[in-house]
């Protein structure tokens, strides 16, 4: 079974709003993905088309992980982290979190970008 990670070489399936948001340009970096519903909204994974690991540091670098100042809305269900946190981490710390969301979102055919 392929997942929306490795389908869309995004390690953490963020959307297209996202990457925006995070600071990727569409059509350099990414490109619409993989379509998903949430209730009656559609959204679109990000496919990322450069390294997938540095371009999703840099969106999570950008943004975070709550959806503006509000601590409890997550972008993610699995994970909330306080940006300060996220912030402090060393590049191969951000790396493991990345690889934790990785594998929370089913991916499997990228785990070469985190050694394991």
């Amino acid at each position: 079974m392929s997942f929306r990670t490795d389908r869309n070489n995004n390690p953490t399936a963020f959307t297209t709003d996202i990457a925006v948001e995070g600071g990727l340009v569409q059509d350099t970096d990414f490109v619409q993905g993989d379509p998903f519903s949430d209730g009656a909204h559609t959204y679109y994974t990000a496919k990322l088309l450069g390294d997938p690991l540095a371009l999703t540091l840099k969106v999570i670098d950008k943004i975070g992980f709550r959806v503006g100042s509000n601590p409890y809305e997550s972008r993610w269900t699995y994970i909330n982290l306080p940006y300060d946190l996220w912030k402090s981490l060393t590049l191969a710390q951000k790396t493991l979190v990345i690889c934790d969301m990785y594998g929370c979102e089913g991916g499997t055919e990228m785990k070469h970008l985190f050694n394991v």
